[in-house]
């Protein structure tokens, strides 16, 4: 007879936490999603995905009027009715132009033939649509994570994501509430296509060592869309629910003399409403992982939900060291593939360019943002042909500036899927490569 306790015994007794060597083993592969992501299929899925939700951003942006604030005056005293009295003729100025109301894009019509300077106050000065100002809040709070990954500043990081993410969100909350939930409905339904395609691609490879191609992948996704679909929509959904008997008592409010039974049954919606709260909660930390979840198993989605929320509740502080990892690996790994990009797009500019022609006018490349640059015209006007392959050119650049683009989206779905998996593997004791069936087909 042995001395040894029994399994069971040890595994309840066992810390919780595990080597510290599998934690950065996990971290590492975190990292190199950074190059898992280049590959050329996830680079179009990403690319797709982007696309599609440009095009619903821009053609919500030119059937709305402009309802988010300007950013702010540049400098004491400026202020836009000014800038109209000054530089724009009376004939040409859009109605309401000497009120906070103006619609934004009037304004910066009115201004297109203004002084460099004085279009740039504008900018400043001027109200801005919804998916417009999503975007630039987006690229300054990415922009704050980049330097704080340059500067090894861990605040900037946080800042950053805040501007991005938090602020950003919930500027749109307060002003424009609309555009917020059916951006964001639709917005969950094309990543949670795309994005499950490309932690799917992923996880096969990483897993199984099994290549799927974009097709099959992709197939797959559109053919299994709803319990995709599912995974991250039914928090939200399941929160608005519980707020219906706050809605109940609130109409019941209305008829004169239950008011007062109403808020002394408030408690009734404040319980409803604390477990809303703590669904949104849950579904806000695990969505990082939320849609590759799905794409990795093969349970209901509901199922999913709470099982990502154990699996983060189990080991917070993996989880958190995975995230950040994530963050960190992302903005390094942009630079390197957009500074790829600029180095691609500005070589074979400058070398068309060397003796003139159409190349010398077409527009640069700004790193890391990617961002058109204007090219001072040369002396003389263009021919009609001139013009219209400058426009060709400048088309390749949007393309290519594209497709970069898309490993953004790319790098989110891909590492989503290994935190969940390295996160499940690390709580659950599972085998990597027990991912959901069926599943796409192979090569």
């Amino acid at each position: 007879m042995t001395n040894d306790p029994e399994p069971s015994i040890v595994r309840i007794m066992d810390p919780g936490g595990g080597p510290i060597s599998d934690i950065w083993s996990d971290a590492r592969e975190v990292a190199s999603t950074v190059f898992a992501s280049a590959r050329p299929g996830r680079l179009v899925l990403g690319c797709c995905c982007l696309l599609l939700v440009m095009a619903v951003g821009s053609i919500w942006d030119a059937t709305t009027p402009t309802s988010m604030p300007a950013l702010g005056a540049p400098e004491p005293g400026a202020s836009l009715p000014s800038l109209f009295r000054e530089y724009v003729e009376e004939f040409e100025r859009p109605h309401g132009w000497d009120t906070d109301q103006v619609d934004g894009v009037e304004v910066e019509q009115a201004f297109a033939s203004a002084p460099e300077e004085v279009r740039r106050r504008v900018e400043q000065l001027r109200r801005r649509d919804a998916f417009e100002f999503l975007r630039g809040e987006m690229s300054v709070g990415f922009e704050e994570i980049r330097l704080g990954v340059v500067e090894l500043r861990p605040t900037g990081i946080i800042r950053g994501l805040d501007i991005a993410f938090v602020s950003n969100l919930g500027s749109l909350w307060r002003h424009d509430r609309g555009f917020l939930v059916i951006f964001g409905v639709v917005f969950l339904l094309i990543f949670s296509v795309f994005g499950g395609a490309i932690s799917r691609i992923d996880a096969e490879r990483l897993a199984r060592d099994r290549d799927v191609s974009v097709l099959s992948a992709l197939r797959w996704a559109m053919r299994d869309w709803r319990r995709l679909y599912g995974g991250v929509l039914l928090p939200p959904v399941l929160a608005l629910i519980l707020l219906l008997p706050a809605v109940a008592l609130g109409l019941v409010a209305f008829i004169p003399g239950l008011d007062v039974l109403v808020s002394l049954l408030w408690i009734l919606a404040l319980v409803f409403s604390f477990a809303a709260a703590l669904v949104i909660t849950a579904w806000l930390v695990a969505m990082p992982m939320l849609a590759a979840a799905t794409a990795c198993e093969s349970g209901d989605p509901s199922e999913l939900v709470v099982r990502c929320a154990g699996l983060i509740r189990h080991r917070p502080g993996r989880y958190l060291l995975l995230l950040a990892t994530a963050v960190v690996a992302g903005a390094v790994g942009w630079l390197l593939v957009s500074g790829v990009t600029a180095i691609t797009l500005e070589g074979a500019r400058s070398a068309g360019s060397l003796f003139g022609g159409p190349f010398a006018e077409s527009q640069g490349t700004a790193w890391p943002s990617l961002d058109a640059v204007d090219v001072v015209p040369a002396a003389g006007e263009s021919s009609g042909m001139r013009g219209f392959a400058v426009s060709i050119f400048d088309g390749w650049r949007w393309l290519v500036t594209m497709l970069c683009m898309g490993w953004t989206i790319a790098f989110i779905a891909a590492a989503g899927g290994r935190i969940y998996l390295l996160q499940r593997r690390s709580v659950e004791q599972l085998q990597i490569d027990e991912l959901g069936a069926p599943g796409p087909n192979a090569n």
